[in-house]
């Protein structure tokens, strides 16, 4: 039996594969030595999901970091509940 996918690796997964990743922009919690900030990633910068992470440019964000994807007109298609 496979493990059950979360509400964000789901909603991840639609964007990564839906063909119009352009459309799209992911809005992490960037963790920097000066402290935290939101950072958003353009959706069609993204190069893999799987495994728990985002894979965009070397980097490797996990999804506990996520806390909005939108679209480009800025409508909310996942918020992290607080």
């Amino acid at each position: 039996m496979g493990r059950r996918r979360g509400e964000i690796e789901e909603v991840l997964r639609r964007v990564f594969f839906s063909g119009h990743r352009s459309e799209y922009i992911v809005y992490v919690l960037d963790r920097t030595p000066e402290g935290e900030s939101l950072k958003a990633i353009p959706a069609d910068s993204i190069d893999d999901v799987r495994g728990g992470y985002i894979f965009t440019r070397g980097y490797a964000i996990p999804f506990h970091r996520v806390l909005e994807v939108r679209d480009v007109k800025g409508r909310v298609i996942y918020a992290r509940k607080k």
